[in-house]
């Protein structure tokens, strides 16, 4: 899960993810990558638990499988960053 997670695409399309199911086209949309490059990081999250993939169609939509879950995994690694750095 870990390993999912060290890449700062990844999370940006999880946080995406998050609270509202996306298909793919959204979420290239909102990173600005590729339609390939952005299927790969979202099967490595898939691979990894942290996203479900609902096919309809030719489509593919995505979803956090446990959003409460990942907003503690964020809290965690904010707290251990030593939180926010007010600039």
């Amino acid at each position: 899960m870990f390993d999912a997670l060290g890449d700062a695409t990844r999370v940006k399309l999880l946080h995406f993810v998050l609270n509202e199911e996306h298909c793919v086209t959204q979420c290239t949309e909102h990173i600005g990558l590729s339609q390939s490059a952005v299927s790969k990081h979202l099967a490595r999250l898939a691979d990894a638990g942290l996203v479900a993939r609902r096919p309809e169609g030719r489509r593919a939509y995505y979803r956090a499988t446990n959003p409460a879950a990942v907003l503690q995994i964020f809290a965690d690694a904010l707290l251990m960053s030593d939180g926010p750095r007010a600039d």
